[in-house]
């Protein structure tokens, strides 16, 4: 791992007593973007002491060199010589972090607002609520829908058994908050890790995230712990960005795909199904064996919360 501290100078110690917040960004492969990301962030934060942590999980794009050179203030950039996937890069930066608050984004986000000041300033208002998330637009403006519900034993059904909606009500099988007012701040069950605000110290008690998969999941668990504490997880509109969405997995859509219904199967695991999960496997398995076989005849390889 080679990890380059554009603020060498400053002892770690102190970064500690300055920091506000630490943005986490991690990088597969998306040089161009995470440049994108980063211009945004130093251009559109101001009113509070950040640092920014990129982890590269082992880039082959000229990441490496490209991102190692950038000059930013409070500017640190890993390098991981394998792909060590979301749950573990994240936590890797979080056991660096020097912020009170923790903003976990994903590399293709551009900040149109000062999306840090505001979740900080919300958070510090509110000391019931554990967790925030921001408002997610599409690059034409529109919205995104970034709030989930926590994945329920129908929602998994559905997975197998599509035929069972017919059957259904709309609110039994919902999972995609798409009926919500996105214009109001609200309580919610899940929302993406792609744009994660918590306070450090309640990361590190709950245990940082689960690691049980290579990614995916990781958001709807952590959520989840949160909530179980009695704290909040809450959407907040004020603050804005974009979201390309789905470009690192696009890179391996195979192994996007099969990490998704692996993460699944140990969130279903973890909340409902405990040893007898292993009665299920065959049907995660079975199910992800077609998603990679309707995989192959796609054109957009993406992988985004629409094809899952």
């Amino acid at each position: 791992m080679l990890c380059i501290d554009k603020e060498i100078i400053h002892l770690h110690q102190s970064k500690q007593q300055q920091m506000d917040v630490s943005i986490i960004i991690i990088n597969y492969n998306t040089r161009e973007l995470t440049h994108a990301c980063l211009q945004s962030v130093y251009a559109e934060t101001a009113g509070l002491r950040f640092e920014v942590i990129v982890i590269d999980n082992a880039s082959v794009d000229g990441s490496r060199e490209f991102l190692s050179s950038l000059t930013f203030k409070n500017y640190r950039y890993c390098y991981n010589d394998e792909n060590l996937g979301f749950s573990r890069a994240n936590n890797q930066a979080a056991a660096m972090a020097a912020g009170n608050y923790l903003f976990f984004m994903n590399s293709d986000m551009i900040f149109l607002n000062n999306v840090p000041l505001i979740l900080k300033e919300h958070m510090e208002r509110h000391s019931e609520v554990g967790i925030l998330g921001p408002c997610f637009r599409n690059p034409d403006m529109t919205l995104q829908i970034s709030c989930r519900n926590f994945p329920s034993l129908v929602f998994g059904c559905l997975k197998f058994f599509p035929f069972l909606k017919l059957f259904l009500s709309r609110e039994a099988t919902e999972y995609y908050q798409k009926e919500r007012d996105y214009s109001s701040v609200q309580e919610v069950d899940t929302v993406s890790a792609g744009a994660l605000f918590i306070r450090r110290q309640l990361f590190e008690t709950i245990g940082r995230f689960d690691e049980f998969s290579f990614m995916y999941a990781e958001d709807a668990d952590i959520c989840r712990q949160v909530r179980d504490r009695g704290l909040l997880v809450v959407f907040q509109p004020a603050a804005q960005l974009v979201h390309y969405g789905g470009q690192s997995s696009q890179l391996n859509s195979s192994k996007a795909i099969w990490s998704y219904y692996f993460a699944f199967y140990h969130l279903y695991k973890k909340y409902y199904f405990g040893r007898l999960a292993i009665m299920v496997k065959p049907l995660f398995l079975l199910r992800a064996v077609v998603a990679l076989a309707a995989n192959m005849v796609r054109k957009d390889k993406r992988i985004t919360w629409q094809d899952k």
